[in-house]
């Protein structure tokens, strides 16, 4: 708990301290609707990871006790080659993400935002959780302690959060041996020179051994070259698994649709060409970055419903964490978690559809509060809080109702892409 609470402090301290800084310096890094997706899909990842977790620490005990090859003690300095063993390991993983179109239909996700900020690390694919363990099961394998393993995984993630931004410059002697924001902005590029390098995570090193090191000389551009223009985390998780079994159903051969599938991403037969690109062009022809704007009353309001269903989110990580000598079945069969699932699922949905129009979206929001009301009631009327909870749902929900009413009533287009 205690772990998670200081995370989360660090993490919310860095992103206030990005924004404040990000409008000092005058730069656009970001945009209210591009942030919420992002963390729509971290949300997305987090509660399958919440399930697939259990199974990650069965798998790696089970490959410990039977499997493991030798069995390396835990010290200091297994922790620092634990450390370097995962980030080769994270290393080869993110590459092959690059490389293999299966892979890369679940890697895609982190960048098909065309702005980069502390709120792209959020952006990650919940079938990234999957393969990953294909890669990280290794590391026990070679006689690593599970939780080694398991908490230099973490450690990696954790990282991003200081190699994700625009507004750091390049740090001197650091470069050559860490991965810095310079290194990692170049990854994110959709640029011709820039495409495919840097994968490293915590050390560059591996960049600069195995060939794939580029300097950046020029703030790239950000994104992937054939654009993704939608506010929908659950389009933004599923549109290229769709774009792979489109073009696998029109190629009349197997064996292309075994290589589109493992093939690389550059690849697509010659009977099924590639989707049409999804990006707008200006007067010039020239492409036009992609930039949905909330006007400031929907933005405001879509941003405290958002924070609501935060709180559903992050209730069913805080049960997790106090949860003790649980499994997979328990976590499965527990009543706050299953209902809280839902409502996370069903409301990430729902603020799509408000921002995109509110009037389309009246009705599934009209629901979508009820839901979360319903919900919340109905697990906690036993708790000792509930004598002041009740009252706080009740009187937050006829406030947003009316709102949401009121936004619903106005006429003009609250929101738009720029």
């Amino acid at each position: 708990m205690s772990v998670i609470g200081y995370i989360a402090i660090g993490v919310i301290s860095l992103l206030l301290l990005e924004i404040f800084f990000s409008y000092r310096m005058n730069f656009k890094t970001y945009t209210l609707s591009d942030s919420l997706v992002n963390l729509s899909c971290g949300m997305l990842e987090r509660l399958f990871y919440v399930f697939m977790s259990v199974l990650y620490l069965f798998a790696f005990q089970f490959i410990a006790d039977n499997i493991a090859l030798w069995h390396i003690p835990v010290n200091a300095w297994t922790w620092v080659a634990a450390l370097f063993a995962a980030d080769l390991i994270a290393y080869w993983f993110h590459r092959l993400s690059h490389e293999i179109n299966v892979l890369w239909a679940a890697h895609i996700v982190h960048h098909q935002s065309e702005e980069l900020n502390i709120t792209t690390v959020f952006r990650v694919s919940f079938f990234a959780v999957i393969f990953r363990f294909f890669f990280f099961m290794w590391m026990p394998v070679f006689g690593f302690d599970p939780m080694q393993a398991v908490a230099c995984t973490i450690i990696i993630g954790l990282f991003q959060f200081v190699t994700h931004s625009r507004l750091v410059g390049k740090l001197g002697p650091l470069e050559w041996f860490f991965t810095t924001p310079s290194h990692h902005r170049v990854h994110h590029a959709r640029n011709d020179k820039y495409i495919d390098r840097n994968y490293s995570h915590i050390f560059i090193i591996w960049d600069r051994i195995f060939g794939t090191f580029t300097e950046e000389k020029e703030e790239p551009d950000y994104g992937i070259t054939s654009g993704f223009e939608s506010v929908n985390p659950y389009r933004a998780q599923f549109s290229y698994w769709k774009d792979l079994f489109v073009r696998a159903s029109r190629t009349k051969s197997w064996k292309n649709r075994f290589k589109l599938f493992f093939g690389k991403p550059t690849w697509t037969p010659e009977d099924s060409p590639f989707i049409p690109p999804e990006f707008s062009k200006d007067e010039k022809g020239e492409r036009k970055q992609f930039r949905f704007i909330i006007k400031p009353e929907l933005a405001a309001y879509v941003l405290l419903t958002v924070m609501s269903t935060f709180a559903a989110f992050l209730t069913v990580i805080l049960i997790k964490a106090n949860m003790q000598d649980y499994n997979l079945k328990d976590l499965i069969f527990n009543k706050e978690i299953v209902v809280l699932v839902i409502v996370v699922l069903f409301s990430l949905f729902a603020h799509t559809r408000m921002m995109e129009n509110p009037q389309k979206g009246f009705w599934l929001e009209l629901f979508r509060i009820a839901l979360l009301s319903v919900s919340f009631m109905f697990l906690y009327k036993d708790a000792e809080f509930a004598q002041w909870l009740f009252p706080a749902i009740l009187a937050f929900s006829l406030g947003v109702i009316i709102w949401l009413v009121r936004l619903n009533s106005l006429k003009e287009q609250m929101s738009y892409q720029e």
